[in-house]
């Protein structure tokens, strides 16, 4: 009996030893909680990844950043690039050659005063454009950029004055243009009359306003505007007033228009002066 009992304490001994034993492996059995710890760990050290990524989209940001900058400053460039203003008519009222250029200073309608450069042609013609209205004509041309007139190699683009002419002298030839294409001269030896403006009648009696010079054989001339035109009973009369003295030019209608004319003066209902024989 004594045998038995001491035999089941040794195997409860035993067990107890072997339960001992296998305590490291729930030991064991937890290390994994802790690697889980570990890999959360590591998961929590490479979270900076995405902070990565957002870093890698700011450059793109500061990148697009320039090209506004770049925007703005073209814009505010662009005023810059714009040409002054050149008057287009002026008076000239010096004309000097400078080293460079010609200088030219008009003086606009409004009585703005310019100073622009020019061809040195335009100085070489100082007697003609000198206090004359002018219309001046531009372009882009390469000047010198030297400190003097000496060659330097320096170039630039400016606007200069390539061109004038005199508007009073152009008037004058379109006016005589417009004489010999829209007047008539007529003449008998003793006076001479010229009828301007004879396209402004339309065709209706009482209508147009023509343009009369006559001049006698002494070269006394006197001018008039207002003429109007009737033509009926076979003739057409051409009238102007001025002050108590009428004007009458008599044409008989033929057809082929070269029939002479009759000059007729009246001062109130009496007849002064009558003159045939005019073409």
């Amino acid at each position: 009996m004594q045998k038995l009992i001491a035999t089941i304490s040794l195997i409860i001994g035993c067990i107890s030893i072997v339960g001992c034993g296998n305590s490291p492996t729930n030991t064991a059995n937890t290390a994994p909680e802790g690697s889980t710890n570990t890999v959360a760990q590591s998961q929590t050290t490479t979270s900076p990844e995405p902070e990565t990524e957002t870093r890698t989209d700011t450059p793109t940001a500061t990148k697009s950043a320039p090209q506004t900058v770049s925007n703005t400053t073209q814009k505010s460039q662009t005023p810059q690039t714009k040409v002054p203003k050149q008057p287009e008519i002026g008076t000239v009222k010096e004309l000097v050659n400078g080293d460079l250029l010609c200088y030219v200073k008009l003086v606009d309608e409004n009585g703005t005063e310019y100073n622009e450069g020019a061809s040195f042609e335009i100085c070489a013609e100082e007697a003609k454009f000198l206090n004359k209205k002018v219309r001046a004509s531009y372009q882009i041309e390469s000047v010198s950029d030297c400190q003097s007139i000496e060659p330097c190699g320096k170039t630039r683009k400016e606007s200069i004055i390539t061109k004038m002419e005199v508007l009073d002298e152009k008037s004058s030839t379109k006016t005589e243009d417009s004489k010999s294409s829209k007047s008539n001269t007529i003449s008998n030896g003793e006076w001479t009359i010229t009828i301007g403006n004879t396209d402004s009648w339309t065709g209706v009696n009482n209508t147009g306003n023509l343009t009369y010079k006559g001049c006698d054989s002494q070269g006394k001339c006197i001018n008039l505007t207002g003429g109007k035109i009737s033509c009926r009973d076979g003739k057409c009369v051409t009238g102007w007033t001025n002050g108590d003295y009428f004007y009458i030019l008599e044409q008989p209608i033929t057809e082929d228009g070269n029939s002479p004319s009759t000059l007729i003066v009246k001062k109130g209902d009496s007849e002064i002066l009558k003159a045939t024989g005019l073409k």
